[in-house]
């Protein structure tokens, strides 16, 4: 039995969740993002949303599915967190970022 290795893995990140894909048996693992700081607190900042086993076999060939959905997950939460966290930051900034008022005579007064 093989053990999957973080190099038999692909991740794509949105702004709604992370698709994690594992090589070797082109399985998909969908999460979606946990906005809910509650959700968050007691469940991690991903939850899983789905699993598709495209191969003919119908599930992760040689490979633990246990082990294989674990380390889905961490990636999933790993690579989602470091990207949120910029985006995150990024419309806090642009939402606090506060123009001073406009000087009599600016707009033509």
């Amino acid at each position: 039995m093989k053990h999957p290795d973080r190099s038999d893995f692909d991740a794509a990140v949105t702004e709604a969740g992370v698709t994690v894909t594992f090589k070797p048996s082109n399985s998909i693992y969908s999460f979606y993002r946990l906005a809910d700081t509650d959700d968050i607190a007691r469940l991690g900042p991903v939850w899983l949303e789905g699993v598709r086993h495209p191969g003919a076999s119908g599930d992760t060939n040689d490979y633990p599915s246990d082990e294989v959905l674990e380390m889905a997950q961490r990636i999933a939460k790993d690579v989602g967190v470091s990207v949120w966290l910029v985006q995150d930051q990024k419309e806090a900034d642009r939402l606090t970022t506060v123009r001073p008022p406009p000087v009599v005579g600016d707009r033509g007064d």
